[in-house]
Order: structure tokens, then C-alpha cells, then sequence
């Protein structure tokens, strides 16, 4: 073998690697970790950027909803301020990808988000891949929440989303960052969609519980590979993950407060 010709193979060994970690979805810690209270900084987002530029998740102590788009991070506070957040930001949960568009559909006008998410479920290839999701559209009204941060002894997330502050714009420009899951990563992600939302402005975000997208473009990322980055931070390792969270995540991904539960 030549040395051009092993230069040449050894390019597009890197190449294929390149493209293979395009496609994976790499997460920091647990959603059932996050549920049970644990906010405490996981990792640096300049250690987990290399892994994505699309994404959502939260800041240490709970600071607010993260929102990763081309490349940025943002943070949707509690005062409903967007600020662009520095990557020495620290964060307990963080979702992302390397965003290429492998589908794009044109989503019917004047879907809420429940026929939304039935439209666009319809129109997966699988429901064993995960999928991100991205949609730029015009919303005649769209609804979000952030967290405030929390102080510790840190809640539960079913505590610390009693504080949760709701908001509503109308005639807005925007996008929608996201993912969908399947079933089988319950207690690792979140089941179904998980949506955030940034205005074309960058002025507005959150966590998103409705909206009403009058017209847009929907881009779909399938992604089938999974990388999950679990902590070794002490607050992480005591923590106690066997509980069946997925009631209380449902109820907090719907911006309602779940129901205690009956006295035996």
C-alpha cells in the first residue's frame, strides 16, 4: 500500500466515523434523574457541544429551559427573558444532534399541538427510531412555560414545576426544537415529543404546551443511534432511579401539576 493510498483510506475512515456521529443522539444524564431532583451540574456545555448543535434540555439548579439551535444556546428564563448562554454554562440534563434534515413535510394549517403530534406521528417511518424535530412556522398563538432556579435542598421536578410560570404570544414567528422517542427509552428520555419553542426574534422561549401553527415547514432528523453520558457526580450516584416516574413526567410535560397519590 502506497502512502497516498493509506492516507487516502485513513480520510475515509474518519469520514465515515464523522458521518456515523452525525446520527447519534447524545444525552448528559436522565430524565427520571432530573424528575427525582437532581439538577446539580453534570457536565460543561463546552464538553458536550462537539456532540451536536440541535437540542433542548435545562441549566444547573434548574435555571430555565435550554434551547440548542444552529449551534447557539439559549436560555428561556423564568422572566421570560432569552439571553445567549456562554459554553462554560453548566447543565444536570441536555438532549442533542448533529441537525440534517432527512424528511420535510409540509404540515397542515391550523393544527393545535395534540393534532400536531397525531399528524406528524402518522408520518414517521418507524416508531422505533428517535426523531428530531424541527418546524419554522408562523403561530397565531403558541403557550410555553419556564422553571425558576431552584435552591437546594433541590425538589422534585413535580415540586419545582408548582413555580412554573406560564406565557402566551400571539402572531409570532418561530421555531420548534425537539425530539421524538419511543416508548422503550422511558425513565432515559421522554416518550413521544418534547418541544421547545424560540421566536424568530430570538426574544421569546420555552417549553411548549400548545400552539396553533397557521403554516409551516416541519424537517425531520431520524436518528438511530443513542448515546447516553451517565454522571459520575456523587449526587447522581446516590440517587434513587427505580421509582416508575412516568405519571409525574406526563403531568409536568403538560404544564399540570400531578395528582398526589391516594392514601393506602
Amino acid at each position: 500500500m502506497t502512502k497516498l493510498t493509506a492516507i487516502l483510506l485513513l480520510l475515509l475512515v474518519a469520514n465515515a466515523h464523522a458521518g456515523q456521529d452525525r446520527e447519534i443522539l447524545y444525552q448528559v444524564s436522565t430524565i427520571d434523574a432530573l424528575l427525582a431532583g437532581r439538577y446539580e451540574p453534570m457536565a460543561e456545555l463546552s464538553e458536550v457541544l462537539a456532540h451536536g448543535d440541535f437540542g433542548l434540555g435545562t441549566f444547573e439548579a434548574l435555571d430555565g429551559e435550554l434551547i440548542l439551535l444552529d449551534g447557539q444556546v439559549y436560555q428561556a428564563g423564568v422572566d421570560g427573558q432569552v439571553r445567549l448562554m456562554s459554553p462554560q454554562s453548566m447543565t444536570p440534563f441536555i438532549t442533542l444532534t448533529h441537525f440534517d434534515a432527512d424528511q420535510v413535510l409540509e404540515p397542515p394549517p391550523g393544527q393545535d399541538l395534540s393534532t400536531f403530534q397525531a399528524w406528524l406521528e402518522s408520518a414517521l417511518p418507524s416508531r422505533n427510531l428517535i426523531y428530531a424535530i424541527r418546524v419554522d412556522g408562523h403561530f397565531p398563538s403558541i403557550r410555553y412555560r419556564s422553571v425558576p432556579r431552584q435552591a437546594q435542598p433541590y425538589p422534585s421536578l413535580a415540586e419545582a414545576a408548582a413555580e412554573q410560570v406560564f406565557f402566551e404570544r400571539q402572531d409570532i414567528e418561530g421555531t420548534l426544537i425537539g425530539f421524538w422517542c419511543p416508548v422503550f427509552t422511558k425513565g432515559v428520555n421522554v416518550p413521544g415529543f418534547h418541544l421547545h419553542f424560540l421566536s424568530a426574534d430570538r426574544q421569546h422561549g420555552g417549553h411548549v404546551l400548545d400552539f396553533t401553527l397557521a403554516a409551516g415547514r416541519v424537517q425531520l432528523d431520524p436518528t438511530n443511534g443513542w448515546q447516553v453520558q451517565l454522571p459520575t457526580a456523587p449526587a447522581f450516584l446516590a440517587s434513587e432511579l427505580g421509582e416508575d416516574r412516568s405519571q409525574a413526567l406526563h403531568a409536568i410535560e403538560k404544564g399540570e401539576l400531578p395528582q398526589p397519590a391516594p392514601v393506602q
